[in-house]
């Protein structure tokens, strides 16, 4: 992306020491090798990279879709409509923000929302599980309040730090909500000072 060239993802931060690979959305077409994560393969001299082929073109839009097989696709009353990265992916990997066909037989009950944090209310079905912010959570705090538990379609971000939450960095930070891609962070009113910080550093 620094040679001014879009790749789609969802997951990149380029402050994490290794990349997560979560979303699958940047395969590229290395030249020997096939479809690659182009987050996961390092460059080396001589690499033919091709970022636009129709294999390439698949495997995004396949990616995307699973993404979005758990996701709420109710746009229009999420807080977060018109300014979310997952709208905006859809549309360069031209994919429709509606429950695939393909994936119709995924469990459909909702998850209930966690609002144990005084600062942030965690909405599962929102989640994309980009990794995002466990990872700036850990930066940011040296051990992360938000983690991942579960295996497969089970898997779902949570609230999980022996600290308390109050005793906590939680309230200074907000740089999860900020670098979240989606509404799965929503944050209450006790951060919005925090949140206008957040955004500024994470959008440059």
């Amino acid at each position: 992306m620094n040679a001014g060239i879009h790749i789609p993802n969802l997951c990149y931060l380029p402050e994490a020491d290794l990349p997560f690979g979560g979303c699958r959305l940047c395969y590229v077409d290395v030249e020997g090798r096939g479809p690659v994560t182009a987050c996961t393969l390092p460059v080396s001299q001589g690499m033919v990279v091709n970022t636009r082929t129709p294999d390439v073109e698949r495997l995004r839009k396949t990616a995307f879709k699973l993404l979005i097989a758990y996701h709420d696709l109710d746009c229009r009353n999420c807080w977060k409509n018109k300014r979310c990265a997952l709208q905006k992916t859809a549309a360069k990997v031209k994919v429709k923000l509606k429950t695939p066909e393909d994936f119709r037989d995924l469990p459909e009950e909702p998850v209930p929302l966690n609002k144990t944090n005084p600062y942030i209310t965690c909405d599962p079905n929102r989640c994309i599980l980009c990794g995002k912010c466990v990872c700036v959570c850990t930066l940011r705090n040296g051990e992360p309040f938000l983690d991942f538990v579960g295996r497969g379609h089970e898997a779902r971000i949570t609230m999980c730090s022996d600290i308390a939450l109050l005793e906590s960095t939680c309230a200074d930070c907000a740089e999860c909500v900020a670098v979240c891609p989606t509404a799965a962070l929503e944050p209450q009113p006790a951060l919005e000072a925090a949140l206008a910080a957040a955004e500024a550093k994470w959008a440059g």
